[in-house]
């Protein structure tokens, strides 16, 4: 069994509510299993602005887990500053425990200075994705900030991947892939794409509520959360399970 640990939407920098406390609640939660999680999956949004002094305050909080990392950007991150600040790619491809977990950078580039909230991961991209696929038949899954696909959620539909159709053409092509993690939508939820499993993080900053909730659409109150992905190789395909955790902030 090979377990994931999954952290999205950590926002380090946030003005509206200083995420620092709920980043080392998630860490030390993570830090405190016995035996440790395979990997650490951050699907992005690591920064709030994308600042260089966000950046070091979610490279030091990444720096204290021990094991392997695989992590890519989001909407709110600046892609210069993401592979400065943390010295990862923006795009990556991570072996743990005989799984590839490939990272894809969904972020569109601001425009005259405004961010873009959706996201596209475009024709060389996937090219790329497709190549990276079928170098390997190790069991597979594939990471980005957006969701390829809708979820219910008036606030995040329109601000989802743009090609979604696209990626699940390529995965159309890779039946070893077990399933998408993604993040962006700020809420611990699970939908299928491509024929498989689309897990979504829930937002460590916050959480994005149902429409019909009597609750704050972006509630700043809610937990902050992690997700446990238990994959079994031993079924074919293999199978996911998943815990959702809400820790104290």
């Amino acid at each position: 069994m090979t377990v994931v640990a999954h952290v999205s939407d950590t926002h380090a920098g946030n003005a509206v509510q200083d995420p620092a406390a709920r980043m080392a609640s998630v860490m030390d939660h993570l830090l405190a299993m016995s035996p440790p999680p395979d990997l650490l999956v951050v699907t992005g949004d690591v920064a709030d602005h994308g600042l260089p002094e966000e950046y070091a305050a979610a490279r030091a909080w990444l720096d204290r887990w021990p094991g392997l990392v695989a992590v890519c950007p989001g909407n709110h991150d600046v892609r210069e500053a993401f592979v400065e600040g943390l010295g990862i790619a923006a795009r990556s491809v991570v072996d743990a425990a005989g799984f590839r977990f490939v990272m894809l950078d969904s972020l569109i580039d601001a425009v005259d200075g405004k961010r873009v909230d959706e996201g596209r991961l475009g024709d060389e991209q996937l090219g790329w994705l497709h190549e990276q696929l079928g170098a390997s038949d190790a069991p597979a899954l594939v990471c980005l900030h957006h969701p390829p696909t809708t979820i219910g959620l008036e606030l995040m539909d329109p601000i989802r991947l743009v090609d979604g159709d696209a990626l699940a053409a390529v995965l159309d092509h890779h039946p070893h892939v077990v399933a998408t993690l993604v993040g962006h939508a700020h809420t611990m939820s699970v939908s299928t794409f491509g024929g498989r499993p689309l897990l979504i993080g829930g937002g460590v900053v916050s959480t994005v509520t149902a429409d019909a909730e009597a609750l704050d659409t972006l509630w700043y109150g809610a937990p902050p959360s992690l997700a446990l992905h238990l994959i079994d190789d031993t079924e074919s395909p293999a199978r996911v399970t998943t815990h959702w955790r809400a820790l104290p902030g």
